[in-house]
């Protein structure tokens, strides 16, 4: 019996999946440390730190420096989980979308499951 149009669907997914996030990775990986989005352009979070408290002296530098850089931890946490799944979002397609439709497709076919990769 031929493959079904879908069993040659998802090896060129997983293909496709892997040449988006080699290229993806490559470009983020090397800002993926320290770089944040503020008011929608990226800074590093040592210059947002000092946008932020540069011209404070004494301890409303102290404070000021404490509470920006809990921000700057929020906003860096933030951009880094938007790199994630930007690099990894076909994976994640394939893996929460395709394929489950896929392994219910086979079962509503009465088909056995078969590994769809």
């Amino acid at each position: 019996m031929p493959p079904a149009s879908s069993d040659r669907r998802a090896p060129l997914f997983l293909l496709l999946a892997v040449l988006w996030m080699l290229p993806m990775a490559g470009r983020i990986y090397p800002h993926f440390g320290d770089t944040i989005r503020v008011d929608g352009r990226l800074t590093t979070v040592a210059d947002y730190l000092e946008d932020a408290c540069g011209q404070r002296v004494g301890p409303a530098a102290t404070t000021c420096i404490a509470e920006s850089s809990e921000r700057a931890q929020l906003l860096l946490r933030r951009e880094q989980g938007r790199s994630i799944l930007l690099i990894e979002g076909p994976l994640l397609v394939y893996f929460l979308v395709y394929l489950p439709l896929r392994l219910l497709a086979d079962r509503l076919r009465g088909q056995p499951a078969r590994d769809p990769a």
